[in-house]
């Protein structure tokens, strides 16, 4: 197993896209740890096996840790550059984590999509305060303020109008000086 995870590690240190494994290679290659584990728990300390047995489960839980964040990142820059991975090279909890980052990645896409037309859809315009106002939380999710009386400030259309209902501001007319 040991050579079987350094060729894995190995060929995917060296490919930009992860590369294919078995489907049952990481159960395995725990279970090979785990083993190391047990060996060395029950051998004597002091002897050269045993230091050698060491070596081998620190560097095996090394590269199979190393090969798990290698692919995770390749999994991780492919969905963010619109790069398809072929799911045929990942195996059982990365092919769900790939969907899942997918769909996440998607759905703030949309969110932030969403967020840059309501921001569009909320002008801004420029008011002259008749009153002292405390801070406020425009339709847009801004704080604005706070104001004092004959301020003169832009704020989203809809705020401007509630607070011009209630006599506390006034238009003003902004024309461009060229």
């Amino acid at each position: 197993m040991y050579s079987e995870l350094y060729k894995a590690w190995k060929s995917e240190k060296t490919n930009i896209v992860p590369q294919p494994l078995p489907s049952d290679f990481y159960q395995r290659a725990t279970a090979f740890v785990k083993n190391l584990e047990d060996e060395l728990s029950s051998a004597d300390t002091n002897t050269l096996q045993s230091r050698l047995l060491a070596r081998e489960m620190s560097i095996s839980k090394r590269l199979l840790n190393d090969l798990k964040q290698a692919r995770l990142h390749k999994i991780i820059s492919g969905v963010q550059s619109h790069i398809p991975i072929q799911t045929g090279n990942l195996i059982g909890e990365e092919i769900a984590l790939n969907a899942n980052i997918s769909q996440s990645l998607s759905s703030l896409s949309q969110e932030h999509q969403q967020l840059a037309q309501d921001n569009s859809a909320n002008p801004l315009t420029t008011v002259r305060f008749l009153q002292d106002i405390p801070e406020i939380v425009g339709v847009d999710l801004k704080i604005y303020g706070p104001f004092n009386k004959e301020d003169v400030a832009s704020l989203p259309l809809a705020n401007a109008q509630a607070l011009e209902k209630q006599g506390a501001v006034k238009a003003v007319e902004v024309k461009n000086v060229s």
